[in-house]
């Protein structure tokens, strides 16, 4: 098997020919919410900005600004957090695990693991039910449903579950990637 580069930092990827469909999908998806989170970045930063421009420039506003602002923040976190899990870039303690031995410190990884893959699970439902909910409500500066906020939980969950799934299942190499 030969080896492409992932992201900067991040575990190495297999060749994509030898991937099974599933995990070629989510390599994929995984290459697409990277793009995506730039993409909203780039844009969240353009919102802000010609807002704060014709606020204090022009003296006039965008009514519309504050809400795709908001709606640009929460589905960024959202990406960055499915992100986070694949590239183990979330938070976590490296002084009490890099001092015990190595048994405990895969239990603690696999405990890590299915904390994350918890809070997938709790994205994933209760992301839905928010989003159902919310779609009832119009957000009244652009007139799109409440919900189109919250519809990134469920689909950034989808990610968070599978690699947690698979750390879960295939483990990492280096416990402190």
């Amino acid at each position: 098997m030969t080896k492409a580069p992932g992201l900067p930092g991040a575990p190495f990827l297999y060749a994509e020919e030898s991937m099974n469909p599933v995990t070629r999908f989510f390599e994929l998806f995984h290459r697409f919410i990277v793009s995506l989170a730039k993409v909203l970045l780039v844009a969240m930063a353009v919102v802000i900005s010609v807002n704060v421009f014709m606020r204090y420039v022009l003296n006039s506003g965008l009514r519309w600004s504050e809400e795709i602002a908001l709606v640009l923040v929460v589905w960024f976190t959202f990406i960055s957090m499915a992100m986070g899990v694949k590239n183990h870039l979330h938070i976590h303690m490296n002084l009490l695990p890099s001092n015990l031995p190595p048994r405990i410190d895969k239990l603690l990884l696999k405990l890590e693991n299915l904390l994350m893959l918890g809070c997938g699970v709790v994205f994933l439902i209760y992301g839905s039910i928010l989003t159902k909910f919310t779609m009832q409500s119009i957000l009244p500066g652009t007139g799109l449903p409440a919900g189109i906020m919250y519809i990134v939980m469920p689909i950034a969950s989808i990610p968070i579950i599978y690699d947690s799934i698979r750390e879960l299942v295939t483990g990492r190499e280096d416990p402190h990637a």
